[in-house]
């Protein structure tokens, strides 16, 4: 036969078979990777704007909670602020609640919620609550974060950039 050479025909069939290993590994890898492992809420205490002590588990109150994580000098934070607090003020009493961590100054983040009007309940700390933010599932520590909780405390959504409209109706498809 012309034209016929055994070798070029091997090197094909090894190249194809070499793309069905791959095609056939990549099927198989994500049955094989373990479910990650839950995260929940843990009792912890930051500030509130009075300077009083809160603690996180006692604002849960075993319902769906959203938790959201932010920064007076964070632009993103400053924008979903408004959307967050529109939610607080208009949602049903069945939805869930929106608490806000800010990592910042106490005086400063007082300053920013009495500037923006917002009236859902925020606590202040600082790299306490960074580390209260990795501990949830942040673990590149960007902000703005926000986490939604089931009534058993585990994180059942996040997201790690600002919050839009669709998240929260996202948030609230998975109740």
């Amino acid at each position: 036969m012309k034209g016929f050479n055994p070798k070029k025909r091997s090197l094909k069939i090894l190249g194809l078979l070499f793309l069905i290993s791959i095609g056939v590994i990549y099927l198989i890898l994500p049955i094989l990777e373990p479910e990650p492992e839950p995260v929940f809420i843990e009792s912890f205490v930051l500030t509130d704007l009075n300077g009083d002590q809160s603690d996180l588990i006692e604002m849960h109150q075993s319902k769906f909670l959203i938790i959201n994580f932010w920064a007076t000098w964070c632009a993103p934070c400053r924008k979903e602020m408004p959307l967050l607090n529109n939610y607080h003020l208009t949602k049903s009493e069945d939805y869930p609640n929106v608490i806000g961590i800010a990592i910042d100054e106490l005086d400063q983040v007082n300053n920013f919620v009495a500037e923006l009007g917002i009236d859902f309940p925020i606590l202040v700390g600082q790299s306490e609550a960074y580390d209260l933010m990795e501990s949830l599932g942040n673990s590149i520590l960007t902000l703005p974060y926000t986490i939604l909780v089931n009534q058993e405390g585990m994180i059942v959504w996040s997201k790690n950039t600002e919050i839009k409209s669709e998240d929260l109706e996202q948030i609230l498809s998975l109740l």
